[in-house]
């Protein structure tokens, strides 16, 4: 895996999220993207039970990584599992309980573009859609710092004036991260800020 960048797309006036989708894989295709099997980031919210000390845990599942889990607290540790850390959570209930409305996946198509991975997925929580969500990724570099400019041009191309300015403050605040971790951490903004919009709504 390399340096990824994930954000939410944001659908043109008119559009429903499927013709938004289809917008957005047709640009890729035009690039000379070809598509590459389908992906799945699944996302599932936990809250502390001790009512005086109300944490949160987001665990993620990433298609990329299928024998791993990712664990990350409020505070900011991380932690890599395996695939037993939902059984592990269900022992541990009078601790961690799920939060109603915690369980969000992105899932759709996959593409390759030369050194470039790009997924757009769409966003659901249960049966309804959230938004549409945009991962590209720079497979041959492991430090963002190193490969930005790269990726930015890549991101115009693709999504024009949705493309970041700047680096994203997630990976600027952790530029040594591990690839993985920093992938997790910016799913887990999107998925935080596509469930604040739809309670807001």
């Amino acid at each position: 895996m390399g340096v990824t960048y994930v954000s939410q797309w944001n659908i043109p006036e008119g559009k429903n999220i499927q013709q938004g989708v289809e917008e957005l894989q047709n640009k890729a295709e035009k690039l000379g993207a070809k598509k590459c099997g389908l992906f799945v980031v699944e996302c599932e919210s936990f809250h502390s039970t001790n009512a005086q000390n109300l944490k949160t845990l987001h665990t993620i599942h990433n298609s990329e990584y299928p024998a791993s889990r990712f664990a990350c607290f409020e505070d900011g540790s991380f932690l890599v599992t395996d695939v037993m850390l939902g059984t592990f959570l269900s022992k541990l209930r009078s601790v961690w309980q799920p939060k109603k409305g915690g369980k969000i996946e992105s899932k759709g198509q996959r593409y390759e573009f030369g050194d470039f991975i790009i997924k757009i997925g769409i966003v659901s929580m249960g049966p309804s859609t959230k938004g549409i969500a945009l991962e590209l990724e720079y497979a041959p570099c492991r430090f963002p710092l190193d490969c930005w400019e790269l990726m930015t041009e890549m991101l115009h191309e693709l999504i024009d004036d949705q493309a970041p300015a700047s680096l994203p403050q997630v990976i600027a605040q952790k530029p040594d991260a591990n690839l993985a971790e920093l992938t997790a951490l910016q799913y887990i903004r999107l998925f935080n800020n596509l469930r604040k919009a739809s309670m807001n709504r």
